[in-house]
């Protein structure tokens, strides 16, 4: 994949993560696709839902791509996330807050689709929005 295409293939994948489409995931995510984030062998519905579960707990939902790096088949991306907490998220129970959700997916693609993924999510970043410290 050149880099346009790339760019393309993580807007499709935010607005995914963004609208809760979990179907999505079956044409953006390798079957099987190695998970670093449970250390497991993963399948695209596990993705699917981590977005929905996302779309369930905020609404207004929007999110950006703040930076891109492309090296080969080697992807990392910076993404920002923002919506009103209106269901469970880490524990805590809908707050009514609109928070920022900050993070960094790092990505290997083969034949147009993730087939090694792991993230890095500032949790800690948003619990202390949600708890007001």
């Amino acid at each position: 994949m050149n880099r346009n295409e790339i760019e393309a293939f993580v807007a499709r994948w935010l607005e995914a993560a963004l609208r809760g489409n979990a179907r999505e995931f079956e044409h953006l995510v390798g079957k099987p696709v190695v998970d670093s984030n449970t250390g497991e062998v993963s399948s695209p519905a596990a993705f699917g839902e981590r977005a929905s579960a996302v779309q369930r707990a905020f609404s207004d939902l929007d999110g950006q791509v703040d930076e891109l790096l492309v090296d080969g088949d080697r992807i990392a991306w910076r993404w920002t996330l923002t919506g009103v907490h209106s269901g469970p998220f880490l524990g805590e129970a809908a707050t009514g807050k609109r928070v920022r959700l900050s993070g960094t997916n790092f990505q290997r693609l083969a034949g147009g689709v993730v087939v090694a993924h792991y993230t890095l999510v500032d949790a800690l970043g948003a619990l202390r929005q949600l708890r007001g410290g």
